[in-house]
C-alpha cells in the first residue's frame, strides 16, 4: 500500500510538492520551501506522517518539523460485529484506512458466531457471517497497511446466538454459556480456532471467556453435581489454551472472571477493595490478560486494577470503550472522560498494549464514532503530554467533523453518562404508554435536542449531518409529546388535542420516516443486510404507534370514545428502572 496515495484519497489532499520518504524512528515530518521529508518506523507510522504533513499545511504553516515516538507497542481497535450488524468487507477496509492514518497497528473483529466454521452450518446462519475468503481478504488488506489482525472470538460465554438452535443443545451449559468438560464443546472450539488459523497471519488470538454467568449451575450441575465454579472455569481455559498452542496461537482473554469469580457475591468485575487469592494467580494458564473497563472516570480505579493484574505476571492489555453501543449516536464526550484516566494510568504503570472496544447493538454505525480513534492515537504518540485539544484537533482534521458538531452529537444522551440513554429511549418510547423514559426531564431533553439541531444547521456538509438531524428531530417530537399529551388531555384542552391530530402527528410521521430512511442509507453503506430487520421493526412500530395515537385522539374528539384509557393512569415511579438499552434494542 502506498501511504502517500492512501492519505491523498482519505484526506482529499494533494501533495503537489517534492516529498522524500526516509527511514526514521517513530514518526518524522519536516516541511519547508524545498518540499517535505516524511518517515516512520512502520507503515502506520508513515501514514501518520503523511497525515500530520497535510494537517500542518492545512493550518497555513510554511515550515515545521514533527518528531514523535509511540508510547504503546500495540494501539488499535476492536470492532464488535456480533450484535446484529456485520460490517461489509469494503467497510472494514475503509475503517482500516482511517486507523492507519492515525498510526494504529492493531485490529480485531469481535465475532461470537458470525464466521463460517466447517461442520457447523448454523454458526452465524442468517446473521451476515464472514466467509473464510472474506476474513482472508480483510487480513491481506490490513497487512498491506502494516496492521495486525488478531482474531477475537468467544470460547465459553456470549454464545447465545449459536446455542439457541436445538441442534446445539448438547453443548449448552445455559442459554449463553458453552458446556465445559464435554467433548463436543472442545470439538467446536477447535474448529473455530482452526478456522481463524486459516484466516489470519497473526500468532495471537483473543479467546474471550468473559461474563460466564451461571457457569457450574446449569447442565454441568445436572451432569456432575456441585463443583467450585472457578475450578471448572480454570480447567476449561487451560484446555482452550492447549488448543491454541496446537494451532500456533498465543491466546489473550478478558480478565474479569479471575477477579469476579474469586470475589464475594455482588462485588462486581473489578472491585478495588477485593484481592485475588494467590491460588487463582498461580493456577491461571499461560494467556495474556485483557483488562477492560468502560465506565470509570477516576484514575485511582484504573491504577489499582492494573497493579492487581501485574501480580499475575502475564502480559497485560487494556481495552477501553468507545461509547457507541447505547443507540443511534455515540457518546463521544463520555468516551473521553473514561479513556483519559485509563490511558494515563497505562502510561504511568507500563501497560504497552491498548485498544478501543467499539461495541454496537445493531443500530449505530462504527463510523459515527471515528473521532474517538484520536483519543487512543494521540495518547499513543504524545504520552502524558496529550491534551483534549490535541485529540479533537486531529479528530477534526481526519474526520472533517468540527469539534462543535462532535460535542452536539453527544447531546443525544441528554447530558447523562453511562448506559442510560434517554435519546434512544425517547426514540422508541410509545406516545401513549411510556414505560421507557417516563421519569426523565422532558424540558431538559427538548433543550438538548433543540440546541444540537441549531449546531447541525451550521454544518450541512459535515459527514452524517443529515442522519443526525433526522434522529434528533424524531426524538425531539417524542420529548414534546410526553411533556404535553397527557397534561393537555387531563386539562380538557380540546383545541391543543385537535392541533396535535391535524399538525403534530403528520409532522412526526414524516420526521420518523426520514429518520428511518437515513438509518437505512447509513446501514447499507457499511453493513451486510442481515440485522437491519430489527431496526426496521423498531421504526415500523414507532411510525404505526404515532398513527395509532393520532387515530385514538381523533376518536376521542369525535365522541366515539369517552376517554383515552392509556392516558388516564397517573405515572407510577419505578416502573422502568431496569430497562436497559440492550433490552430496548432486542425487544422485537
Amino acid at each position: 500500500m502506498n501511504m502517500r496515495e492512501l492519505a491523498s484519497r482519505i484526506l482529499n489532499v494533494t501533495y503537489d510538492f517534492p516529498v522524500t520518504e526516509v527511514e526514521a524512528e517513530g514518526v518524522y515530518v519536516t516541511y519547508g520551501s524545498e518540499g517535505a521529508v516524511v518517515g516512520g518506523t512502520t507503515k502506520p507510522a508513515l501514514a501518520r506522517a503523511y497525515m500530520l504533513l497535510a494537517k500542518g499545511i492545512s493550518e497555513g504553516r510554511t515550515s515545521f518539523k514533527i518528531s514523535e515516538k509511540a508510547y504503546f507497542e500495540e494501539c488499535g481497535v476492536m470492532l464488535d460485529v456480533s450484535r446484529g450488524s456485520v460490517m461489509k468487507v469494503s467497510g472494514v477496509k475503509e475503517y482500516l484506512d482511517y486507523m492507519a492514518l492515525h498510526g494504529m497497528n492493531l485490529f480485531m473483529l469481535y465475532t461470537e458466531d458470525v464466521y463460517e466454521v466447517e461442520g457447523y452450518p448454523l454458526m452465524g446462519y442468517q446473521r451476515g457471517r464472514y466467509t473464510l475468503e472474506e476474513l482472508r481478504e480483510i487480513d491481506d488488506y490490513a497487512d498491506s497497511l502494516g496492521i495486525e489482525v488478531i482474531p477475537c472470538i468467544q470460547t465459553l460465554g456470549h454464545m447465545g446466538k449459536f446455542l439457541r438452535y436445538r441442534a446445539h443443545g448438547h453443548m449448552a451449559e445455559n442459554a449463553e454459556v458453552l458446556l465445559p468438560g464435554e467433548e463436543a464443546t472442545y470439538e467446536l472450539i477447535e474448529a473455530c480456532i482452526s478456522t481463524m488459523r486459516k484466516a489470519v497471519r497473526s500468532g495471537r488470538i483473543h479467546i474471550g471467556c468473559d461474563e460466564t454467568r451461571g457457569l457450574g449451575f446449569g447442565k454441568y450441575f445436572q451432569l456432575h453435581g456441585y463443583r467450585d465454579r472457578f475450578e471448572i472455569y480454570n480447567e476449561h481455559v487451560a484446555k482452550v489454551v492447549d488448543i491454541c498452542r496446537k494451532y500456533d496461537f498465543h491466546p489473550m482473554m478478558w480478565s474479569d472472571m479471575y477477579f469476579s469469580m474469586t470475589a464475594p457475591v455482588g462485588a462486581g468485575d473489578y472491585n478495588m477493595d477485593v484481592q485475588v487469592p494467590q491460588h487463582a494467580i498461580d493456577s491461571m494458564p499461560d494467556a495474556d490478560m485483557v483488562f477492560w473497563d468502560y465506565y470509570h472516570v477516576n484514575n485511582e480505579f484504573y491504577g489499582v486494577n492494573i497493579e492487581k493484574h501485574q501480580k499475575f505476571n502475564r502480559k497485560i492489555w487494556f481495552a477501553g470503550g468507545i461509547w457507541s453501543w447505547i443507540g443511534h449516536a455515540p457518546n463521544i464526550r463520555y468516551t473521553y472522560e473514561t479513556v483519559k484516566p485509563a490511558l494515563e494510568e497505562c502510561l504511568k504503570l507500563g501497560v504497552t498494549s491498548v485498544f478501543a472496544a467499539n461495541w454496537a447493538y445493531g443500530d449505530t454505525s462504527h463510523f459515527l464514532a471515528l473521532p474517538c480513534l484520536a483519543m487512543y492515537s494521540e495518547y499513543c504518540y504524545k504520552g502524558l503530554d496529550c491534551t483534549k485539544e490535541d485529540i479533537y484537533d486531529v479528530a477534526e482534521f481526519v474526520t472533517r467533523q468540527p469539534y462543535e458538531l462532535t460535542e452536539a452529537i453527544s447531546d443525544f444522551h441528554c447530558g447523562f453518562a453511562n448506559s442510560r440513554n434517554y435519546g434512544l429511549m425517547l426514540l422508541w418510547s410509545d406516545p401513549l404508554i411510556n414505560l421507557l423514559c417516563y421519569d426523565m426531564d422532558f424540558v431538559r431533553a427538548e433543550n438538548y435536542f433543540s440546541n444540537a439541531l441549531e449546531v447541525f444547521e451550521k454544518y450541512p456538509d459535515a459527514p452524517y449531518t443529515d442522519y443526525y438531524k433526522a434522529i434528533f428531530k424524531a426524538a425531539l417530537h417524542k420529548a414534546r409529546v410526553h411533556q404535553n399529551l397527557q397534561v393537555r388531555y387531563k386539562a380538557g384542552d380540546r383545541e391543543w388535542l385537535a392541533s396535535f391530530v391535524k399538525e403534530t402527528v403528520p409532522r412526526m410521521q414524516r420526521d420518523f420516516e426520514e429518520a428511518y430512511a437515513q438509518s437505512d442509507q447509513l446501514w447499507h453503506r457499511y453493513f451486510k443486510t442481515q440485522g437491519f430487520e430489527r431496526l426496521a421493526c423498531h421504526y415500523g412500530a414507532a411510525i404505526e404507534r404515532i398513527r395509532y395515537t393520532g387515530r385514538i385522539v381523533e376518536r376521542y374528539l369525535a365522541g366515539e370514545i369517552q376517554k383515552i384509557e392509556a392516558l388516564e393512569p397517573e405515572v407510577v415511579q419505578g416502573v422502568a428502572q431496569d430497562v436497559s438499552v440492550e433490552r430496548v434494542m432486542y425487544s422485537c
